[in-house]
């Protein structure tokens, strides 16, 4: 008889022993932080964007010489300033004759269109019917 009694007593004080180790008052701590984000634009990358009009030739000052002049149009969004203009002499299938590039020009081109003028010399040749104008940006 003493087994039976000792049995329950065991029991119920092990449910004590537990009740009190997970039944104990827990606290919880909501933490809640905040971002301030501020949203910028981000500009459009500066561009160089030159195109050249009006392209046609004059007569040279020497003989044996013509002028290739030129109106260069710069629709980027920053002035550009040493351009180099290279001028291509073209046969009438295409074929590239001969080219020529113009010292860096002195004067700056001012952004969202400015303007200039250019002049090449090149050789008077017969075989040349056109010319194709390149700008070269620093």
């Amino acid at each position: 008889m003493r087994t039976q009694r000792i049995v329950p007593m065991l029991l119920v004080a092990s449910v004590a022993v537990l009740g009190v180790a997970c039944g104990g008052s827990r606290e919880s701590q909501v933490v809640r932080t905040s971002r301030t984000v501020v949203q910028q634009p981000v500009p459009e990358p500066r561009m160089t964007d030159i195109s050249i009009y009006g392209l046609h030739e004059q007569p040279g000052a020497a003989s044996g010489q013509v002028n290739v002049v030129g109106t260069i149009v710069n629709h980027g969004d920053r002035p550009v300033s040493q351009l180099r203009i290279r001028v291509d002499s073209l046969d009438q299938t295409g074929r590239l004759v001969r080219s020529v590039d113009t010292p860096p020009l002195e004067q700056t081109i001012g952004a969202n269109g400015g303007t200039a003028t250019f002049q090449a010399t090149v050789p008077d040749d017969p075989t040349v019917t056109t010319y194709h104008a390149v700008a070269i940006a620093r």
